[in-house]
C-alpha cells in the first residue's frame, strides 16, 4: 500500500506541476486508463488492480480520494460493482425511429395517444398526462428494437422490475416513498396516495442536478483556492526574504557594540526563519496537494453522478435518492483552510550587554492582519490570501445627490435611482468613469429596479411593475398590476417569474410574466406561500432587494440575517450575526453572492446556498456602504451618500 500511495503522490505531483487538469476518466491511483473499472459506495471508480493492491490482507477498503471506509464483501474485490456505464462517443443513429409527432424537437416517440392517434416524446407524454383536457386519453407505451439510441428520459419509460410481481415500476407510492408496480398499488399500497412515477422521478432528478450544480461550483471555488494558495507561497517567499534583509541591516547598526553576539543572533534568527519558511512551505505545497485530490475527489464524484441520474431507471433512482443526494450535499459542505502565519522579525529594546538577546530580537509567527471587515470565525493565513480575494478599486465619483440604489446593466455602466431635491427623483445612467450618458427617466414613486439594459429598465411602482423603453421618447409599457405588489420586495428571476415578498403578511406572492402583457391576476396565475411560522419571527425588517442563485435559491438579506429559501420557499438556511444590518446583494462571477453589512461595513461572500464563506476585503472603504451591484464586464459597484466606488474583483 506505501509504494501503492506513494506511486500516486508522485503521479498527482507531476500532474500539478505540468498544470494539467486532471483527467476523470481514468483511475485517481495509477493516473491511466480505467481497467475493469470498479464503482466504490462513495461512486468514486478506480481499476480493478489497483483496488486489489490496496486491499491486500485487509477487510475493509478505505477510498484513497475522499477517505470513505467500505467493508468488503465476501468475495473481496470481486464482489464489488462493476463500473456500470461506457463513454458515448457517438450521436446515435435515429434513421428509421418512430419520432415525437406532438413537437419540432425530433425526439423519439416512446407512447402513444390511442385517442389523438399521436405519437410522443417523453416530455411531451409527460404534459399529456398531466392536462385537464388530455389527462382523460388512454396512452400506450411504444416498444423500440433499437435500444442503443434511447435517450436516458426514454430509456427510463422502461424502469426495474418489482421484485414481486415482476412487472415495471410505473407509480410512486406517496406514504411508502418508493416507486411500485400497478398490482402493488391494488395489493399492499391500495390505500396509499400514488401518482405516475415519470413526475416524482423529474423532481428528484432536478433536486439532484441542483447538487451536481453544487458540485461545480464547488469545483471552481477549489481551483480559485489553490490559485490562491500559490500567490501564497509567493509572498511569503517575498516576506522572508525581507525580514532576512531587515535582520541583517539591524544587525549591521549593532555591530560596533554587540560584534560576534550579534552576528551569532543574527545567524539564529535566520535559521529560524528558514525553518519557519521550509514548515510554512511544506504546509502550502501539501494543501495544494490536498486541493487537487478533492478537486478530483469531486470531480470523479460528479461524473459518475451525473452518469446515474441520466442512466439510471426511474425506480432505482427513487430508492436510491436519499443516498445519492446525501453523498453530494456532504461533497459540499466539506472544506478545509489554509493556516500559515508568515515570520516576523521582533525588534529589541535599547542595548545593554546582560540583555544583548532581547535587546536584538527574535523572529516568531506574524500576528493577523488587522483587516477592516474581517471575520472572527474566518483566519487569514498571510497578507496575499486578501489580496487575491478583494476588491481592487478603479476609480470613484460624485453624483451629487443622494443615491437611493443602484442596478448593473451591460458592459460598464449602471442605472442608479436618485434624489435630486427633497421633491426630485430621477434615474439616471451612468459610465464607470462617473459620465452622465443623457439617459435621465422621472423615478414617477418607483421603489425597485428590476431589470436593466442600456436601452431599458423594469421598475416597481407601488403596485406596478412597468417597463420603460429608453429613446428619443421614453415608452412606458404596464407588466403586471396588483395589490401585493405594494410594500413588497420584488425581483424577476431568470425564467421571468415575478417574486414579491410581503414583509407585513410574511409570505410570497409568485407570478409568470411571460407571455402577454399585462399579466391576469386571479387565483390560477398567481401562487400565494407564506413562510412556516417558526422562520416568519427572524424577519424583523423588510429587506431591501432578493436574488436567485445559479443554484436556484432565493437569498434575502433582512437585518442581522441571511435567508435562504429553495425554490418551494422553504427555508433551507439561516445566518444570523450580531449587530449586523445586512442590505445590498449580487452575484459575483464565480455564482456566489456579495451581501453588504453596513452596520458594520464590510462585504460578506456568502455561496449559492446561502452559506456564509469569508468576508472580501475593500480597500479605502467607504464610511457606510449602502448598496452594492455587478455590471456585466465584472465590475463592483458600491455606494454611499452621494458616492460612487467602482472596483474590479479577484
Amino acid at each position: 500500500m506505501c509504494s501503492v500511495n506513494h506511486f500516486k503522490d508522485n503521479k498527482m505531483a507531476e500532474c500539478s506541476n505540468t498544470g494539467h487538469e486532471m483527467d476523470t476518466t481514468k483511475c485517481g491511483i495509477c493516473l491511466s486508463d480505467f481497467t475493469k473499472p470498479i464503482l466504490l459506495g462513495c461512486f468514486h471508480t478506480f481499476c480493478t488492480p489497483c483496488v486489489t493492491k490496496l486491499t491486500e490482507g485487509k477487510e475493509t477498503l478505505v477510498c484513497p480520494l475522499c477517505r470513505a471506509v467500505q467493508v468488503l464483501p465476501d468475495k473481496g474485490v470481486n464482489g464489488l460493482i462493476l463500473y456500470p456505464y461506457v463513454k458515448e462517443t457517438d450521436n446515435p443513429d435515429t434513421n428509421g425511429m418512430i419520432l415525437c409527432q406532438m413537437c419540432d424537437n425530433d425526439r423519439i416517440g416512446v407512447s402513444n395517444c390511442v385517442d389523438c392517434n399521436s405519437k410522443m416524446c417523453y416530455e411531451c407524454s409527460s404534459y399529456h398526462l398531466k392536462h385537464k383536457i388530455f389527462k382523460t386519453h388512454k396512452t400506450e407505451k411504444i416498444e423500440i428494437e433499437y435500444t442503443e439510441t434511447k435517450s436516458p428520459e426514454e430509456t427510463n419509460c422502461n424502469g426495474a422490475t418489482c421484485e414481486i410481481h415482476n412487472k415495471d415500476f410505473t407509480l410512486y407510492c406517496e406514504p411508502c416513498n418508493r416507486a411500485v408496480c400497478q398490482d402493488c398499488v391494488t395489493q399492499d399500497h391500495k390505500l396509499h396516495n400514488s401518482e405516475p412515477i415519470m413526475f416524482q422521478s423529474q423532481r428528484r432528478r432536478d433536486l439532484l442536478r441542483s447538487a451536481i450544480g453544487a458540485i461545480k461550483s464547488k469545483i471552481a471555488g477549489l481551483d480559485q483556492e489553490r490559485e490562491i494558495s500559490k500567490f501564497a507561497e509567493q509572498n511569503h517567499y517575498k516576506l522572508c526574504k525581507q525580514w532576512k534583509e531587515e535582520i541583517r541591516t539591524h544587525a549591521n547598526r549593532s555591530k560596533e557594540t554587540l560584534c560576534k553576539i550579534v552576528d551569532l543572533l543574527a545567524d539564529v534568527n535566520i535559521n529560524k526563519t528558514d525553518e519557519m519558511q521550509k514548515e510554512d512551505i511544506k504546509s502550502i505545497n501539501n494543501f495544494q496537494d490536498e486541493l487537487e485530490t478533492k478537486k478530483l475527489s469531486l470531480l470523479c464524484l460528479l461524473r459518475n453522478t451525473e452518469e446515474i441520474v441520466k442512466r439510471s431507471c426511474d425506480g432505482t433512482l427513487l430508492n436510491d435518492y436519499t443516498f445519492l443526494y446525501q453523498t453530494l450535499s456532504n461533497a459540499v459542505t466539506k472544506d478545509t483552510q489554509l493556516k500559515v502565519f508568515a515570520p516576523q522579525f521582533c525588534f529589541g529594546n535599547q542595548l545593554e550587554h546582560k540583555y544583548i538577546e532581547n535587546c536584538f530580537g527574535l523572529v516568531k509567527r506574524g500576528e493577523l492582519p488587522n483587516i477592516i471587515g474581517a471575520s472572527e470565525s474566518h483566519v487569514y493565513s498571510l497578507p496575499v490570501i486578501c489580496d487575491v480575494t478583494e476588491f481592487r478599486k478603479v476609480r470613484s465619483f460624485n453624483v451629487d445627490s443622494t443615491i437611493r440604489s443602484i442596478f448593473g446593466v451591460c458592459e460598464d455602466k449602471a442605472w442608479i435611482m436618485h434624489l435630486i431635491t427633497r421633491y426630485e427623483e430621477y434615474i439616471k445612467l451612468y459610465s464607470s468613469k462617473g459620465l452622465d450618458l443623457g439617459y435621465q427617466i422621472p423615478k414617477d414613486n418607483a421603489e425597485q429596479i428590476l431589470r436593466a439594459t442600456q436601452k431599458e429598465i423594469w421598475v416597481k411602482s407601488v403596485e406596478l411593475i412597468r417597463k420603460i423603453t429608453i429613446g428619443t421618447t421614453n415608452k412606458t409599457e404596464e407588466i403586471a398590476r396588483m395589490p401585493e405588489l405594494t410594500n413588497a420586495t420584488c425581483t424577476v428571476l431568470d425564467d421571468n417569474r415575478l417574486i414579491a415578498f410581503c414583509y407585513e403578511g410574511k409570505c410570497f406572492n409568485e407570478v409568470t410574466i411571460d407571455g402577454d402583457w399585462p399579466v391576469t391576476i386571479n387565483e390560477t396565475t398567481l401562487k400565494n406561500i407564506p413562510v412556516e411560522e417558526k422562520y416568519a419571527r427572524l424577519m424583523t425588517t423588510k429587506p431591501l432587494r432578493i436574488t436567485e442563485t445559479v443554484s436556484k435559491h432565493i437569498i434575502i438579506p433582512c437585518g442581522n440575517k441571511v435567508i435562504t429559501f429553495d425554490r418551494n420557499f422553504r427555508v433551507c438556511n439561516v445566518h444570523e450575526s450580531l449587530g449586523s444590518s445586512f442590505r445590498g446583494i449580487c452575484r459575483d462571477p464565480y455564482g456566489n453572492i456579495f451581501i453588504v453589512d453596513s452596520s458594520r461595513n464590510k462585504i460578506c461572500l456568502f455561496n449559492s446556498y446561502g452559506e456564509f464563506l469569508h468576508d472580501v476585503l475593500v480597500p479605502e472603504i467607504p464610511s457606510s456602504i449602502e448598496d452594492i451591484t455587478r455590471d456585466s464586464i465584472g465590475n463592483i459597484w458600491l455606494t454611499y451618500g452621494s458616492y460612487v466606488h467602482v472596483y474590479s474583483y479577484l
